[in-house]
């Protein structure tokens, strides 16, 4: 196995536990094949719970999130989706809605948020590159 071979497998390892032990898929089975990466930084994975498929996003420094495969068509697709996602969940925060009480102290929230458009922006602009996508 190479170093992107086992950094793959290990991002992809820590976010299905995660978004298994958050209880996101209803089906216990689980599979996941990563579709695009950015070795070191981002991996975009199909994934199958049940009968449902995924697309699931996942990195350092990046939100490990899920939706459905009928939201986007292809891996760029859903790296847009993502970052509209994640935009606009930063505007609900802002805006307080959504917000959990705890994440409602200015500084949890004004950090999340952060983080959120932070993340949107990114992911945007590497979804925009050309590059990166042939």
């Amino acid at each position: 196995m190479t170093e992107i071979d086992d950094w793959t497998k290990q991002t992809l390892d820590a976010a299905l536990s995660e978004v298994i032990q958050q209880g996101l898929f209803p089906h216990p089975l689980l599979q996941a094949r990563p579709v695009w990466q950015l070795p070191g930084a981002l991996l975009l994975a199909e994934c199958r719970a049940g009968s449902e498929d995924y697309w699931l996003v996942a990195g350092p420094g990046s939100p490990t999130d899920l939706i459905t495969k009928e939201a986007a068509s292809s891996a760029r697709e859903a790296a847009k989706h993502f970052s509209l996602k994640w935009q606009l969940a930063a505007e609900q925060l802002s805006a307080g809605i959504d917000a959990s009480p705890e994440s409602q102290q200015d500084n949890v929230l004004a950090k999340r948020v952060s983080e959120l458009v932070r993340n949107a922006e990114s992911l945007h602009e590497l979804a925009e590159a050309d590059h990166f996508w042939r």
